[in-house]
């Protein structure tokens, strides 16, 4: 199992703590290397020993002997380690509240991992970017998907939450997501486009920015087709439902007022 995670410091300091940091890194199998102790871990060990991990860190985290690597990346600088270790604690949480192991690519029902909030893709997630927020317009109505843009979006925020450190991440899902999304978009009554002000050759100009799905729209929609439904009960249409001659039977009845 591959060790993504290397911690080593020095038994050379004047820390009054070095006895319990040498207990620690004996739990966590350290190696002695000359003046330096050397621990190697992979993910499920992080996972398993993970009290004892964060312990030995709060003793030698301001040694200046200290170093930290993930996957052979020097993590020191600005603490960052620190902010890694807060998403393996988010993954390690997530991942030992799956009681079914098999049951793991229903975790979520757009890409398969609950920690992965970042994209969207259904049709309307307030306080996160939608899917079909990527593209541009073509005229006169049509909105192209950049699903090679929503990949890389998808691939940085992947990279930046450390989310392929799970055992069960979905990484083969991702890509077959966004292959099943449609290449475009028919901008009709449900959709709504967003501008911007942008300078073109030296000129202010509003400029296509974005697309919107008009869920309001819907909502009104299927109130007045629930409001047909029970006019229909108490004074039956005798024709059928949508044809012309059912709207105009409406219309005289007084239903349809538009």
């Amino acid at each position: 199992m591959e060790k993504i995670l290397k911690i080593i410091f020095s038994t050379k300091t004047s820390s009054k703590n070095l006895p319990e940091a040498l207990k620690l890194a004996a739990k966590l199998s350290g190696i002695v290397e000359g003046d330096f102790i050397q621990i190697k871990l992979s993910v499920q060990e992080v996972f398993n020993l993970w009290e004892w991990i964060n312990a030995l860190l709060n003793i030698i985290d301001k040694w200046s002997s200290f170093e930290i690597y993930y996957k052979d990346r020097l993590c020191k600088v600005n603490k960052e380690y620190r902010r890694l270790f807060y998403a393996l604690q988010d993954i390690r949480q997530c991942y030992h509240n799956h009681d079914d192991p098999v049951d793991f690519e229903k975790c979520n029902s757009d890409w398969g991992c609950d920690q992965f909030k970042y994209i969207s893709l259904g049709l309307n997630s307030p306080g996160i970017k939608m899917w079909y927020q990527y593209g541009h317009l073509e005229e006169p109505d049509t909105w192209i998907i950049d699903k090679a843009k929503i990949l890389n979006d998808v691939q940085i925020e992947i990279a930046r939450m450390h989310l392929t450190v799970c055992p069960e991440f979905p990484q083969s899902r991702i890509q077959k997501e966004i292959d099943q999304l449609p290449e475009s978009i028919t901008l009709d009554e449900f959709w709504g486009i967003d501008y911007k002000n942008e300078m073109v050759d030296g000129v202010m100009t509003k400029v296509v920015n974005s697309i919107w799905y008009n869920s309001e729209f819907e909502k009104e929609w299927f109130s007045l087709e629930k409001m047909l439904v029970e006019i229909e009960k108490e004074d039956k249409n005798p024709y059928q439902t949508g044809s012309d001659d059912w709207l105009d039977w409406m219309m005289n009845k007084g239903y349809l007022k538009k």
